[in-house]
């Protein structure tokens, strides 16, 4: 972003929007869009906010695993699990267990049914015991569906488990939240390119979802919408591991290929590690754990079928 964005203008302007009337989050930003004045034309506007995505917003409190509700959404503590549950592992060691999400509590958000209804998604990444710190390598990680969790149970981890890779446990609750694409994403770059005055816009428009939403700054958990990512778009980071670049040359070389592979994903969930409710920061310290997922494995339920990468300051 090159522009020099006018913070008392663009707070203004929210401010105008947030009292303006007493509508749903979603038209009151559909509202500001459609009335700014940045010298962008109607057509142009009505696409942006087309590309407005519904996602899931989460919340996080620290509470004691005991005082959670077995089923419950929550990061860390012991996992709620069939009893003959078969404990993904790397290399023969066990992954460790992040957080498990009830799809039923988070449904009414999920306005585009791109989830089941029901149903519970766990996530398990391994530790790197030599680093240490979470590890990112095929079959290192592993994002577990299952429909019924009428039986579930919190279960002890098992045998030879890395215990030092429990973590404190934090209680989920979900709230409606909007995301724009990244501004390096494809479907915004044209606007930045195109207008001089988009970025007062954009940070105006993400601004102001984040002030009626209640979302906190420094919060990059979610499920589904659009990426929120620390660095460059992390769509581009899934990219980058399906072709296997691993040196800087490979990358440059490969820009448009990356920017096309980049397109087909799209962003399942962000576990936020640097959480102060939980302490997911003792193995991935300031980062951000994002999954993504190909709308085809998405609309099948092969949640099995994900991309993982990490982002961080």
């Amino acid at each position: 972003m090159k522009t020099v964005i006018n913070k008392n203008f663009i707070l203004m302007s929210i401010l105008a929007s947030l009292f303006s009337c007493n509508q749903s989050n979603y038209n009151k930003v559909k509202k500001h869009i459609s009335k700014s004045n940045y010298g962008i034309n109607n057509l142009d506007k009505s696409k942006i906010i087309d590309l407005i995505r519904p996602t899931i917003g989460i919340k996080t409190k620290s509470q004691n695993d005991n005082e959670i509700t077995i089923g419950m959404s929550k990061i860390g503590g012991n996992p709620d699990l069939p009893k003959d549950f078969m404990w993904p592992k790397y290399e023969n060691e066990f992954l460790t267990f992040c957080a498990q999400y009830n799809l039923a509590e988070l449904s009414n958000f999920d306005t585009e049914n791109s989830l089941p209804n029901k149903g519970m998604i766990y996530v398990f990444v391994y530790i790197d015991k030599d680093y240490p710190g979470f590890l990112n390598k095929e079959s290192s990680y592993k994002i577990v569906y299952i429909e019924n969790i009428d039986d579930i149970q919190r279960i002890d981890f098992p045998k030879d488990y890395f215990i030092e890779g429990k973590f404190k446990s934090a209680k989920i609750d979900y709230f409606e939240y909007f995301t724009l694409p990244d501004s390096h994403n494809y479907k915004i770059k044209k606007y930045i390119n195109k207008y001089e005055q988009f970025d007062y816009l954009y940070e105006s428009v993400t601004e102001l979802i984040d002030n009626t939403t209640n979302q906190e700054m420094d919060n990059f958990h979610q499920l589904l919408g659009e990426d929120r990512s620390v660095q460059s778009s992390v769509l581009f980071d899934f990219a980058t591991k399906e072709l296997k670049i691993k040196t800087l040359e490979d990358y440059k070389s490969k820009q448009t290929e990356i920017e096309e592979i980049s397109r087909k994903y799209k962003i399942l969930l962000q576990l936020d590690c640097n959480d102060r409710n939980s302490d997911l920061s003792k193995f991935g310290g300031s980062m951000v754990i994002y999954f993504g997922i190909e709308p085809e494995h998405l609309n099948n339920g092969k949640f099995e079928n994900v991309v993982m990468a990490f982002q961080g300051t």
